[in-house]
């Protein structure tokens, strides 16, 4: 095997022009130097495609490992490299064909062989995903575990063994936030450990690496929580003239402005990011998700705002997208934003006359936490308006999706999904005078959402079942204990509108 001179590159480079992508603008990355035993024209491929990885842009990721392939016939990383691309541990569980795909490149790279014990650990740490669990698991959801955590142990070793190896450092620091992604009770306070553990790993390597693409990203998901955003706003901001045309780097900043309450960010950085995503769209069919994602943290914070305009201009804009995105993330931003709309602005005749499943871009039924949002709009907007028999109608559609979602194993977006049904059951409850079962049952539906960590397709909660508890309380005269629930959510997220205004109305209602 022939072992050439490997090079950092620097990428700020032109795209090759027969990449599926055919991106001609300078693409400004990040710094990344990720030696392997292959080519020159290879090792930039390959590069680039590390730091796309880096980015979370697996599907632009994928031609420059196939492109290194190609140039290179003996070269194993850049089989590795598919294989990082067809698995997003942070978003979903991996498709079949994912699999596939994963399996069939880590079996090339074994085949060709890498010649140095750091490459061969690197495709061990892949190979540890893509090797079926045993027993096999008895959901897709317990499946993804076993993966991550095979993984995440073989990148620990990868790190111990190569610790100037950043690279190895930033895999295995989001192999840890996976983990954690997977560890949730809807009886037990959050434990942050993994999360403050990967900061501090990130965070040791960012002095000597300022540029590099997966320290900046996989830290703030690291600390995407009121407990931990403070400390990652200033690297949030250097992520913005680290990748400034990256659509997800430009997203990603404000999952910290989310939590900080930041909203003229949010609103900023996600603009910027949809219309990167439209630039790259007629090229690149997967950044349809990618404008979707954005735009549902656009109408997060300029809802927060209370710019209306811009509100109603980002509904447009979600009824008359075009294109498809075959996971649960796109369906999740399709529905979220427009439930918002109605919900946060306290527009109950609009929410109940919500209108489910659309826009038509994606198979509903495939999806059915993300339908569900659509029913808790029109649950909680036909209690509010008086309409029982439809209120009722939508609690039961939602707990179809909950039992949809525990017969797939899917316990996370259980839980959420039947914290939404509780309050729509709630609402029920109260206007049909039974005060203190209703009261009793947000309370408890406001406890199970609070007990999951919001996941990272999401800004938040579409409107938190502890502000609903708060206006029932406030309802009955009980200002105090109203005021608590709305303070107990802005610790959640500070600059809550919903919820300052009704800590607002409860302190005049004294």
């Amino acid at each position: 095997m022939h072992t050439r001179t490997s090079l950092t590159t620097v990428l700020c480079l032109l795209f090759p022009a027969g990449l599926a992508n055919a991106q001609h603008d300078a693409q400004q990355l990040g710094e990344v130097h990720f030696p392997v035993s292959c080519t020159e024209q290879a090792q930039q491929e390959i590069e680039l495609g590390v730091a796309q990885l880096h980015h979370m842009m697996y599907e632009q990721a994928r031609p420059h490992f196939e492109a290194a392939a190609q140039s290179d016939r003996r070269c194993a990383m850049a089989h590795w490299g598919i294989a990082m691309t067809s698995f997003q541990p942070l978003w979903h569980p991996t498709s079949e064909e994912n699999l596939e795909r994963g399996r069939a490149a880590v079996q090339a790279a074994r085949e060709l062989g890498a010649p140095t014990e750091r490459e061969q650990a690197h495709i061990a740490a892949v190979e540890a995903f893509f090797t079926d669990p045993a027993p096999p698991a008895d959901s897709r959801a317990a499946d993804h575990e076993a993966r991550v955590i095979a993984w995440k142990q073989a990148l620990r070793d990868l790190h111990e063994d190569h610790r100037e190896d950043v690279d190895a450092a930033a895999f295995y620091g989001l192999s840890k936030i996976a983990y954690a992604q997977t560890q949730f009770s809807p009886t037990e306070e959050p434990d942050y450990t993994q999360q403050r553990q990967t900061g501090a790993l990130l965070l040791s390597y960012l002095d000597h690496h300022p540029r590099h693409p997966g320290l900046h990203h996989y830290l703030l998901h690291a600390y995407d929580s009121a407990e931990l955003a403070a400390g990652a706003e200033e690297v949030a901001r250097a992520y913005d003239d680290l990748a400034p045309e990256t659509v997800h780097a430009l997203h990603m900043p404000s999952h910290i402005f989310v939590r900080l309450g930041q909203w003229e960010e949010t609103a900023e950085f996600n603009e910027r990011s949809a219309a990167a995503a439209l630039r790259h769209a007629e090229d690149d069919p997967d950044a349809i998700g990618h404008y979707i994602h954005a735009l549902d943290y656009a109408m997060y914070a300029y809802l927060q705002m209370e710019d209306a305009e811009n509100a109603r201009r980002t509904l447009e804009r979600i009824h008359d997208v075009e294109g498809t995105w075959p996971v649960f993330a796109f369906a999740y931003g399709l529905a979220a934003p427009q439930a918002r709309y109605y919900l946060e602005r306290g527009d109950w005749e609009g929410a109940a006359r919500l209108e489910p499943r659309q826009p038509p871009a994606t198979d509903w039924d495939a999806y059915p936490a993300a339908e569900a949002i659509f029913h808790y709009a029109r649950g909680i907007g036909a209690a509010r308006t008086g309409d029982l028999g439809q209120a009722e109608t939508e609690r039961e559609r939602i707990d179809a999706a909950v039992e949809a979602l525990r017969e797939q194993g899917d316990d996370y977006w259980a839980y959420l999904t039947q914290a939404l049904g509780d309050a729509v059951e709630a609402w029920i409850l109260y206007e049909r005078g039974e005060t203190e079962r209703a009261l009793m049952l947000m309370s408890e539906a406001a406890d199970l959402e609070a007990s999951m960590e919001k996941h990272p397709i999401t800004p938040g909660e579409v409107l938190p079942v502890r502000e609903l508890h708060g206006d029932l309380l406030l309802r009955e005269g009980r200002a105090d204990e109203a005021i608590a629930a709305y303070e107990a959510s802005l610790e959640r997220t500070p600059n809550r509108r919903y919820a300052e205004a009704g800590v607002e109305r409860a302190r005049a209602g004294r």
